[in-house]
């Protein structure tokens, strides 16, 4: 089964951040997996938001994005669970962060509505 299980969320919506987690930890229990919660915060690389961006508010929005995470881990999170904050484009860090940390399985929310068509299609990745 799975050891390392990387879950991905958006501290902004802590409802669906929940859904999320807590369909990772009922596969975790199965075989006792670790969980490593993450949220991506953009970069202020882009020189035209760079220049906008004091060192001081920079250091702001990151002490707030790790309280935030910190929190929801604090308020909805058991055992065997850590979390980090990363930085860059979402797909890109949470990639190289799977890799980085050895993840067996990375659980993901899925935000589509279905419409009738979809759901007896036979194209799985809809």
């Amino acid at each position: 089964m799975f050891k390392k299980i990387l879950v991905p969320i958006d501290v902004e919506y802590p409802r669906t951040s929940k859904a999320v987690y807590d369909n990772a930890a009922d596969i975790a229990k199965l075989s006792g997996a670790d969980i490593l919660l993450v949220s991506v915060r953009p970069g202020f690389g882009m020189p035209i938001v760079a220049s906008y961006v004091t060192d001081e508010m920079k250091k702001e929005a990151k002490k707030e994005f790790i309280d935030a995470l910190n929190k929801f881990t604090d308020k909805n999170c058991g055992e065997n669970v850590s979390s980090k904050v990363l930085v860059g484009k979402h797909y890109d860090a949470i990639l190289e962060m799977a890799d980085k940390w050895g993840a067996d399985l990375i659980v993901v929310y899925h935000n589509h509505r279905r419409d009738i068509n979809e759901a007896f299609s036979q194209n799985c990745a809809q």
